[in-house]
């Protein structure tokens, strides 16, 4: 499963923050350049609940700064660092990182982290099961390296990195039987080609413009995969002012797997950026296609709202999306900025699927 972090912790969650931007070529007129090379750190500790977890607690912290010379056409890089634990024995640590060296010439970014936690298993495709709870310790990597080769375009490469060691299942259930590609534990390798077009007018918040990312990932066993297997994905998000303070932001997402992957690299519906208000991995395929779109405003200072809402579609072998079963899920959320400079969101979303309400609270967009 993909995009951890965001379930761990409720409010844990709020300072691990997944910065899934890339670089811009405009950057946010700020007062001073002083106040650009202010190197800003923030860390709390924090305390959740949730059914998974019982008691969640720990300590967390984001790193915000700018390298090179000219700081004002450099995008803010940003460190994440989280440590947590929970009353289920559970244990994260987690560096989402995203560096920009000077005028944006390249961008860096991944993540980096080590998790024990616990899941729950619904099934594949239409074939749904009551859930399982299974357990899972693993190491994850992912670093990108992207170069400027035009002035919004963007390409480099990506590795990838991840021994996803099952500890434990449910005695007679799916996972237990081994009939699930993945179940009793796979080591994902690969490398592939990342490639960027971004015409946003800022990074952490845009008004207006657009950015699209094509990746394709090739995990084989010469990298340490336990099998070969080809992931493709295409993501695109559009931005637009549409009165005053308020902006309209939209995206769409897909991506598609060929060959045999495990299944927690199947594709899924859930989680704080791709279609919230289900629990991360509640519906998972080969293949999936999302479609989102959010109204954002500030309100009053520091204070902004949005109302969201989206749909999600999987599918698996022989065809592309199910497009008969689709998924909604919608919301509403408050925002306040932490940081003014680059106008930087803390992020609290309850949104509804099937139903259900979920609660997120985090750094930064959705998308």
């Amino acid at each position: 499963m993909q995009n951890i972090r965001h379930r761990i912790f409720g409010l844990l969650g709020i300072l691990l923050v997944y910065f899934n931007c890339s670089a811009q070529n405009t950057i946010p007129k700020i007062d001073t350049t002083h106040l650009l090379k202010k190197f800003r750190f923030l860390a709390f500790p924090a305390v959740s609940y949730a059914p998974e977890t019982r008691i969640a607690f720990g300590i967390a912290g984001i790193a915000l700064f700018r390298l090179g010379n000219d700081v004002k056409n450099t995008a803010p890089s940003q460190i994440g660092l989280g440590l947590g634990y929970t009353q289920n024995n559970q244990e994260l640590f987690y560096m989402p990182f995203q560096v920009y060296t000077n005028r944006n010439m390249y961008n860096i970014y991944g993540e980096a982290g080590y998790y024990k936690y616990n899941y729950y298993y619904y099934g594949i495709g239409t074939h749904e099961i009551p859930r399982e709870l299974y357990s899972a310790n693993y190491p994850r990597i992912k670093i990108s390296v992207l170069r400027k080769w035009l002035p919004h375009y963007y390409a480099g490469i990506r590795y990838q990195y991840e021994n996803y060691q099952i500890v434990q299942t449910v005695p007679g259930g799916e996972l237990a039987s081994g009939t699930i590609p993945g179940s009793q534990g796979s080591i994902t390798g690969g490398l592939g080609i990342v490639q960027i077009i971004d015409k946003r007018d800022t990074v952490l918040y845009p008004t207006k413009g657009y950015w699209m990312e094509l990746a394709l990932m090739f995990n084989t066993t010469s990298l340490g995969s336990t099998n070969n297997y080809q992931q493709y994905s295409y993501d695109v998000t559009y931005y637009k002012r549409v009165y005053k303070n308020v902006v309209w932001a939209n995206e769409l997402f897909t991506k598609y797997l060929n060959g045999i992957a495990p299944f927690e690299q199947y594709a899924f519906l859930g989680g704080n950026k791709k279609l919230r208000g289900f629990y991360e991995g509640r519906y998972r395929d080969k293949h999936e296609l999302i479609l989102q779109t959010e109204f954002r405003s500030q309100l009053y200072k520091r204070f902004g709202a949005a109302v969201f809402g989206g749909a999600g579609f999987l599918g698996g072998d022989g065809e592309y999306v199910r497009f008969n079963l689709p998924k909604f899920a919608y919301g509403a959320g408050l925002r306040y900025v932490v940081n003014k400079n680059d106008h930087l969101n803390l992020r609290l979303d309850y949104a509804i699927g099937n139903g259900e309400g979920q609660f997120y609270a985090t750094f930064g967009e959705a998308f």
